[in-house]
């Protein structure tokens, strides 16, 4: 089934149920138009493209009441064409292909997906509508064939359903943890030659484009989710790390915060570690991935990218004391 689309530019007005629980607005948005992403409606509601009652909200977080009128216009089509597409010279590489998904090697530097109704940054969902047949209906409208994410300077595999029967049995398979991903990182310093990390993480209370870690929900004193990370040292350099990584969980920057949050951050992660003139982002690659579906087990390894390579020739190894 193709998801609903709704012309951009075009306005709602959505009268809350006198009978419906408080709850909020980006949640009540979504239930109103599951073809789109809470995270768009979080981009409309901060851009002034909500109203409650004639009043604009400007968090996604407001909570609406029964009998409230919730005005929307839905924010501008982006124009990206295939010729900018190309122009970008997006170095994005097929790793595997089946009928109903592929796995693509996305390169460091390239967003997911767009982050605005406004941007011009060219991502990996412009890459991939205007280079894989019918990925426009595959999933959320606002976002194509996105299932999951790496960050932008985070290199690696990704998985991309080309058909809904696809994006629906991965999107199952994600809630319940049952693809296992695989990372290698650079990581500062010597942690211990085998670990886990596990502390929640939530939004930083100041720095909103930061993450943060905390040891119990008291602490938090905000809303935080469980995450643990696996690891394993692969090598031991002189004042560095190269680890192999696995997680049970998948949050917003969680490798990245879990080890700045043990005090070995990621080499070159220019938020919770220092940039450095080894590398110009984050030595985090995404490595490996295994899963099962429609009852065949796949397994698909990349390898560390260029740059990464060159990172680990700069660095002296030793064995650990």
């Amino acid at each position: 089934m193709k998801p609903i689309l709704i012309e951009y530019g075009q306005e709602f007005e959505l009268p809350v149920d006198p009978q419906a629980p408080q709850e909020r607005i980006d949640v009540f948005l979504h239930q109103q138009f599951p073809s789109y992403t809470r995270s768009f409606f979080h981009r409309a509601i901060e851009d002034g493209y909500v109203k409650v009652n004639e009043k604009v909200v400007v968090k996604s977080g407001h909570k609406i009441k029964p009998g409230d009128d919730i005005y929307i216009m839905f924010p501008k089509k982006r124009e990206i064409t295939a010729n900018m597409v190309k122009d970008a010279h997006i170095p994005v590489k097929i790793a595997f292909k089946h009928s109903h998904f592929i796995i693509i090697e996305k390169p460091a530097g390239l967003l997911a997906h767009p982050t605005t109704s406004t941007s011009k940054e060219i991502s990996l969902s412009d890459w991939l509508i205007h280079n894989i047949d019918d990925i426009a209906h595959v999933g959320s409208v606002d976002r194509p064939g996105i299932i999951h994410r790496l960050d932008k300077l985070t290199s690696g595999l990704m998985i991309i359903p080309r058909t809904n029967y696809a994006y629906a049995q991965f999107g199952e398979m994600f809630r319940n943890r049952t693809i296992n991903k695989t990372y290698y990182a650079i990581v500062k310093g010597h942690p211990p030659k085998k670990g886990t990390i596990d502390l929640l993480i939530g939004r930083h209370p100041v720095e909103r484009n930061r993450m943060t870690t905390y040891k119990t929900e008291q602490e938090a004193k905000t809303k935080s989710r469980h995450a643990i990370t696996h690891y394993e040292v692969e090598q031991y350099f002189e004042d560095e790390a190269l680890v192999r990584i696995t997680l049970e969980t998948g949050r917003t920057h969680q490798i990245r915060v879990h080890f700045a949050a043990i005090d070995h951050p990621i080499i070159g992660d220019p938020v919770y570690g220092k940039l450095t003139h080894l590398i110009d982002r984050q030595a985090l690659h995404a490595a490996e991935l295994s899963f099962d579906f429609d009852g065949k087990k796949f397994e698909i390894k990349s390898e560390l990218p260029e740059d990464i390579q060159k990172l680990i020739t700069q660095f002296k190894p030793i064995e650990h004391m």
